[in-house]
């Protein structure tokens, strides 16, 4: 497939064939999504007795745990609480003086669900969960443990900004994270900015989304994220596997320096199928910034199609989430091209099937939970 196909993204009918449940206008409503979600976690009531959290363990898998995996790649670069996710039934031990958070839109993910209730044999600690209802809900109300609700009518990861922007509200009420306000009002600025400039209205001659998408389009896609970009390069390929139905993997740099360059070009059939994205901004460690452009020479010499965002960040938080967000449209314009509905995910929804029909009790302890993130 050729980037030339970047045109056939300014056809209108194109939408109305391949997105009849409106993924486009879910994506377009993302900076209004981060104003809501934001405001939530400033105004919700902190219960009594809360304070200075020794560590914060998220728990969530799917699009679900993305704005975990944001809050922890934030967290690694300050010297607030540590930050630890945790994709899984299991969490670790806690101590009294821990926040415990359980993040599933749905409210029914089986791993969180666990990780909860595992969490309430541990002393006492600060546990939260934040879910638009189901299981989950029920089962903080009898840990006594607080929810923060919130409502979205759209598939789990489309609702990014509700997993993340309460949480960093929250752990900046509670010392956990230094988060400046200015920093979250700009980061929705430019997430404005960007969306005139990615939306289908705006042009593919002018629109990167779209460009990146006809790129992409009949290849595998490698999203390389430089520094903590790694959590945004997670992000890309979700969405594409997710929306675009399409093989996508990410990698990170500077580990990627130490073993995937090695194995550029071989095998030759798979090197000519893949095409890279690396993932650069100001922010990212000036040594990181020098890899990115030692490892594009490196695929240029390889013969492997590559190309370098740069976000422009004005900070970390706001570089990840401009970049999360490009992915997100990325992703969109991808299901186009390919020609399938990007809100459907048969593929999971297989998986989630068998796991209901197979619950044995052992892995939840309740067979009828569900897998919905």
């Amino acid at each position: 497939m050729s980037r030339d196909r970047a045109h056939e993204l300014d056809a209108p009918d194109l939408y109305r064939r391949h997105d009849p449940a409106g993924m486009g206008a879910l994506i377009a409503a993302f900076p209004e999504q981060v104003r809501q979600a934001w405001r939530l976690g400033d105004e919700w009531d902190i219960p009594a007795g809360w304070r200075q959290p020794s560590r914060v363990v998220l728990a969530g898998v799917g699009g679900s745990a993305m704005g975990a995996d944001v809050v922890a790649s934030l967290a690694a670069m300050h010297a607030g609480a540590p930050v630890q996710v945790v994709r899984n039934y299991r969490p670790p031990p806690v101590d009294e003086d821990a926040l415990v958070v359980a993040c599933s839109f749905s409210g029914e993910t089986e791993e969180t669900i666990a990780a909860l209730e595992a969490s309430a044999a541990a002393p006492p600690a600060m546990r939260l969960a934040i879910t638009t209802g189901g299981r989950l809900a029920e089962l903080a109300a009898t840990l006594d443990a607080a929810v923060v609700s919130y409502r979205w009518d759209g598939p789990p990861r489309t609702a990014f900004g509700y997993g993340l922007f309460p949480l960093l509200a929250i752990l900046r009420r509670l010392d956990a994270l230094p988060v400046e306000r200015d920093d979250v009002e700009r980061t929705i600025e430019r997430l404005d900015e960007a969306c005139a400039r990615w939306a289908p209205e705006a042009p593919a001659a002018a629109n990167e989304a779209k460009q990146f998408a006809a790129r992409l389009a009949g290849r595998f896609p490698v999203i390389i994220g430089a520094d903590f970009l790694e959590v945004a390069a997670r992000r890309w390929a979700s969405q594409t596997n997710e929306n675009a139905r399409q093989w996508a993997m990410h990698a990170a740099l500077p580990e990627a320096d130490h073993n995937l360059v090695n194995g550029l070009a071989s095998p030759a059939d798979v090197a000519a199928r893949i095409s890279v994205v690396l993932l650069d901004d100001p922010t990212v460690h000036e040594r990181n910034r020098r890899r990115v452009a030692l490892t594009a020479e490196a695929l240029t010499a390889a013969g492997t199609d590559h190309a370098t965002w740069t976000a422009g960040g004005v900070s970390p938080l706001d570089a990840i989430v401009q970049t999360c967000f490009l992915g997100d449209w990325v992703s969109y314009y991808l299901a186009m091209l390919n020609g399938v509905d990007p809100t459907p995910v048969p593929g999971i929804d297989r998986v989630k099937e068998q796991m209901r029909k197979n619950a044995s009790g052992a892995a939840a302890g309740r067979p009828e939970a569900s897998s919905a993130s």
